[in-house]
């Protein structure tokens, strides 16, 4: 058998055993099992960053106690200093309104941010404990599409290991240099050969120049046509 024919015919075997390969890739339970992993890491990851944000928040939450604190004693502290002694005169008892207002505006900025990280926390709590339930859900479902796919598809799965025996056997004799170009085609089209209807490429129906025609019936050089790439036999 010619080594073009012998390609040819080791296509045939390696396109049924894709074809049988892409059914259960594309099976709906299949999509639906990618689809629920896919999901369970996406709220693995929104779990993750919750806990980064609330160990930033608490950190912010210790630090912003501390300004708190520090921020009361100022104000009591200029509260102390006019019970015991009063300002003078009306210049000193504007300087002492301005610092006890910049040391009230401070505490005020601290605490409303400090409320805010408090109900931060509250909703990082709900979402995470939402995350959670809807993941073990998630999971639970995983692993029972996982268990019926698989008890769906193992005699498929025999079937494909027989097809590709199948086709590794016809691929016996094949320069390995042509199998290289033939699964380069594969990447790009499939199938990757296609065969002349008088000077037309069977895949695409485009009529072939005469200089690629004289080099397909010598056989001397493996011709892709111009227009689908595919590799071209008689």
């Amino acid at each position: 058998m010619e080594t073009m024919e012998m390609l040819w015919s080791y296509m045939q075997e390696d396109m049924k055993a894709d074809r049988l390969n892409n059914a259960l890739k594309n099976s709906p339970l299949r999509q639906k099992l990618e689809k629920t992993r896919e999901y369970v890491l996406d709220q693995q990851k929104n779990y993750k960053q919750i806990e980064e944000q609330v160990a930033v928040d608490t950190d912010r939450k210790d630090a912003l106690q501390d300004a708190i604190a520090r921020a009361k004693e100022q104000l009591e502290a200029l509260t102390a200093r006019y019970n015991e002694n009063p300002p003078a005169d009306a210049d000193e008892t504007r300087e002492l309104i301005k610092e006890v207002e910049k040391c009230s505006r401070t505490l005020y900025s601290y605490e409303m941010e400090l409320r805010r990280i408090q109900k931060s926390a509250g909703d990082a709590v709900t979402r995470s404990t939402a995350i959670r339930n809807n993941t073990a859900k998630a999971k639970r479902e995983f692993d029972e599409m996982k268990e019926e796919y698989t008890a769906m598809t193992e005699d498929k799965k025999k079937e494909y290991a027989v097809l590709r025996k199948n086709a590794d056997a016809k691929a016996e004799g094949i320069p390995a240099e042509l199998l290289v170009v033939y699964n380069t085609v594969k990447k790009q089209i499939s199938p990757p050969m296609a065969r002349l209807v008088g000077n037309q490429c069977s895949g695409c129906n485009t009529s072939q120049p005469s200089a690629a025609l004289r080099k397909i019936d010598a056989g001397n050089e493996i011709v892709e046509c111009e227009t689908c790439g595919r590799i071209l036999i008689r």
